[in-house]
Parts: structure tokens; C-alpha cells; sequence
């Protein structure tokens, strides 16, 4: 069960990462808006999924759930931003 939310979970997250990128090609300008956009609602679909597996188990696995959720949430948050920093980076036009 665990691991056919984290599949889920994972696609989602692909998805998200294919939508930045896309985003990032297709738009002159790749503002953080969008990033969090994107980090939202991956979010939303994400607790989604994970409300939904935490109903149907047993007691005993519902924090496995929620810290294996999560985990694969930061991870594929982190592909997407090195996927996306590029066009972030030069956006912002940082004068050091």
C-alpha cells in the first residue's frame, strides 16, 4: 500500500517537474510565482493522496504514510528547482 501511494506520489511529482520546465522554456521569464504556483498545488494533490491512503490502512502505518509523502515531496520539490534555477537565477539579475 505504501509504496503504490509513493508510485502516485512520484508521478505527480514528475508532473510537476514537466510543467516547470515547459513553463521555463515557453515564458520569457521564470518568476518565483510560478515556482510556487507549482509547488502549491503539487502540495494540495499530494495531501490529497496521502488522505486518502491514511483512511484505507491500518493505525500502525499512518505516520509511515505521512513521512514517506513528504520525503518523496521534498525530493521531487528539489529536482524541479534544479530543473528550473537556471531560468530563476537569470531573472533576477544579481549584482554581487
Amino acid at each position: 500500500m505504501i509504496l503504490l501511494m509513493n508510485i502516485i506520489i512520484a508521478l505527480v511529482g514528475f508532473v510537476g517537474i514537466i510543467a516547470a520546465r515547459k513553463l521555463s522554456r515557453q515564458t520569457e521569464r521564470m518568476d518565483l510565482k510560478n515556482h510556487f504556483v507549482i509547488l502549491g498545488i503539487k502540495v494540495v494533490f499530494i495531501s490529497a493522496i496521502v488522505s486518502i491512503f491514511y483512511l484505507s490502512t491500518e493505525k500502525n502505518t499512518h505516520a509511515l504514510l505521512i513521512l514517506t509523502g513528504l520525503l518523496n515531496l521534498i525530493v521531487f520539490h528539489f529536482i524541479e528547482a534544479f530543473v528550473t534555477q537556471k531560468k530563476l537565477i537569470k531573472n533576477r539579475n544579481l549584482n554581487v
